[in-house]
C-alpha cells in the first residue's frame, strides 16, 4: 500500500530506531515486512491487534498485517492490562501483535486458551494467533481500525480502507511537499491518526522516519532530532505551548525546516510566533485541520498565506471538498455559520463497536459531518467557531468551551470543562490576582457574569497518549 520501488530505493533509510540505535533502509524494511506478513498466513481476512510503540517493530506489524490482507487495529502498548483483556474479548482479534513481550499477552492468552502464542526470528516481534477460525467476516476493504479514545479503552472504532489511507496520505505529501530528504520524527504516537498520517506520507515518498518513545521534555527526544538530522516537527496545540517555553532556538536544531500543527485550535498569537521562527530560518509553517473519521487531514493552511490569514486552518486538501450546513442547506458562501462538512475519498467507512461490526460495508459515501462550527471568508478559507458539541449553558447563556481556551491559552496552557453553572479553568499559570483580571476579562468579553469562572492552577494539564487534552479526567476534578 505504501511502499513503491521507485520511490523508495533499497539503499535509502527508511527507519531509525533511537532505542536499538540504528538505521533500517528500505531494503531491510522491505524483507523484515515481508516475512513477518509470512507468518501471518491465515485462511481468511483476520483481524489482527497491532499494541503499538514508536519503534521499528510495531513499523514493521502494522505494514505487515497490512500486505497480508488482513484489518489492523492500531493500540496504545500504554493502555493497561484490563483495557487491554476488554478489547481482546469483545473482538477476538485473530492475531495479537507486540514489540515487547509483556505478561499482559502471555496471561490474557492463558486465561483465553483459543491463543497460540508465538514469535519470530526478528528482534522485538512477538505474537498470538487464535486456534479457531472465527464465523465473522472482515470486510474486504476493511485495511485499519484507528481508536478516537485515546487511552480509555473504548471498543468504538473508526473503520479506515486501504483507499482511505493512501489517498489522505497523497494529498497530504502533496500539500507539505514532502520527499526523499524530508526526514520526521515520532513526536506523537502513531497509534494515532495524525501521527500515523505523519508515517505514511514519509514512507510513501521516500522519505525517512525517527522512532522514539521519548517525550518533548526529555534531552533524549532532541539529541535524537539533532543526530539523525530531522527535517520536521509534528504538534498539537500543547506540544507548540511545550515548544514556546523550550524556545526553538535555544534548541540548537539547525536541520529543522518545516513544522505542522493539528489536533485542535492553536492559538492565533502562537501560531503567529510559530510562522515567524520558520520564516526566520526560511522554513514554513503549516497549520492543518482533520478527524480520525476522515483518516487524518481534512484542511491545510500552507505557510505563504501566513500572516495573512491568522486563525484560518485553510483550504480541503486535494481531492476533498468543504461546505458548511446552514438552517438544512450545504453553502460556500461567505460568512454564513454552521455545521462544516466535508466529502473526500479519505472518510471512513464508518464505525465499529464490536467484532460483528467488522463486516460492514461503506456507511457514509464519502461525505463527514464534523460536528465542528465554521465559515468560510471571501477567498474559500475556512475558520472555526468551535465544536457545536462543546458548549455549556451558564447563567441561562450559551457560552462555547473552546472560545474561552482560546481567549486565555495566550497566557498559557489553558483547558476548560463545564461544572454545573460554572466554567472550570484548568491553567498551568497564574495567581490569584491574574485570575481575578481574568475573570473580569472574560465576563466583559462573553457578557457573563464574573463568578461563572473558576480558576485552578495545576502542575499539568493531564494528556491523552496522542497529546490532547484529557478532558474527561479533568471532569472528574470537579
Amino acid at each position: 500500500m505504501l511502499f513503491d520501488t521507485e520511490r523508495q530505493p533499497a539503499q535509502s533509510p527508511a527507519i531509525h530506531d533511537a532505542a536499538l540505535g540504528k538505521w533500517f533502509t528500505y531494503g531491510e524494511l522491505r524483507e523484515l515486512v515481508e516475512r513477518l506478513a509470512q507468518s501471518l498466513a491465515y485462511p481468511q481476512k483476520a483481524l489482527a491487534f497491532c499494541f503499538t510503540r514508536n519503534d521499528l517493530a510495531s513499523v514493521a506489524w502494522y505494514l505487515a498485517a497490512v500486505q497480508a490482507g488482513h484489518a489492523v487495529a492500531l493500540l496504545d502498548e500504554g493502555l493497561t492490562r484490563e483495557f487491554k483483556a476488554a478489547l481482546i474479548s469483545s473482538y477476538a482479534p485473530d492475531f495479537i501483535l507486540a514489540s515487547v513481550d509483556t505478561t499482559d499477552y502471555a496471561t490474557i492468552s492463558e486465561e483465553r486458551p483459543g491463543y497460540d502464542s508465538a514469535s519470530t526470528p526478528e528482534p522485538r516481534n512477538y505474537f498470538w494467533r487464535r486456534k479457531s477460525v472465527p464465523v465473522q467476516t472482515v470486510h474486504a476493504d476493511l485495511s485499519v481500525l484507528l481508536s478516537t479514545s485515546g487511552s480509555t479503552g473504548s471498543p468504538k472504532f473508526v473503520r479506515l480502507s486501504g483507499k482511505n489511507v493512501l489517498s489522505n496520505a497523497l494529498s497530504i505529501s502533496q500539500v507539505l511537499e514532502i520527499d526523499a530528504p524530508d526526514r520526521a520524527i515520532s513526536s506523537l504516537p502513531f497509534h494515532y491518526s495524525y501521527g500515523l498520517s505523519v508515517l505514511n506520507t514519509h514512507l510513501l515518498t521516500g522519505a525517512s522516519e525517527v522512532m522514539t518513545n521519548e517525550g518533548l521534555t526529555s534531552p533524549a527526544f532532541w539529541n535524537a532530532f539533532r543526530e539523525t538530522e530531522c527535517t520536521s516537527f509534528a504538534g498539537v496545540p500543547y506540544s507548540y505551548q511545550i515548544m514556546k517555553r523550550l524556545d526553538v532556538d535555544k534548541l540548537n536544531l539547525p536541520s529543522l525546516r518545516v513544522m505542522t500543527q493539528a489536533g485542535g485550535r492553536l492559538h492565533k498569537d502562537l501560531v503567529a510566533h510559530f510562522h515567524q521562527v520558520m520564516a526566520a530560518r526560511s522554513g514554513r509553517f503549516y497549520v492543518m485541520y482533520g478527524q480520525t473519521e476522515a483518516t487524518a487531514r481534512i484542511a491545510i493552511l500552507p505557510s505563504q498565506f501566513l500572516p495573512e490569514k491568522l486563525g484560518s486552518a485553510g483550504l480541503a486538501i486535494p481531492g476533498g471538498s468543504l461546505s458548511v450546513r446552514v438552517e438544512g442547506r450545504l453553502t460556500t458562501e461567505a460568512n454564513q455559520v454552521g455545521e462544516l462538512v466535508y466529502t473526500g475519498p479519505n472518510v471512513m467507512m464508518g464505525y465499529a463497536n464490536s467484532r460483528e461490526d467488522l463486516s460492514l460495508g461503506d456507511a457514509l459515501g464519502g461525505t463527514l459531518e464534523t460536528g465542528d462550527s465554521a465559515h468560510f471568508d471571501e477567498e474559500g478559507f475556512i475558520f472555526f467557531e468551535g465544536r457545536m458539541k462543546r458548549d455549556a449553558k451558564v447563567f441561562g447563556l450559551r457560552v462555547n468551551l473552546d472560545e474561552v481556551e482560546n481567549l486565555l491559552r495566550v497566557h498559557g496552557p489553558t483547558a476548560v470543562v463545564a461544572g454545573g453553572e460554572n466554567l472550570q479553568i484548568y491553567c498551568e499559570y497564574g495567581e490569584a490576582e491574574d485570575f481575578a483580571r481574568y475573570r473580569q476579562d472574560l465576563a466583559a468579553k462573553l457578557r457573563v457574569h464574573h463568578s461563572a469562572f473558576k480558576f485552578h492552577r495545576i502542575e499539568q494539564i493531564p494528556t491523552t497518549p496522542s497529546g490532547k487534552i484529557n478532558y474527561p479526567a479533568l471532569t472528574a476534578k470537579t
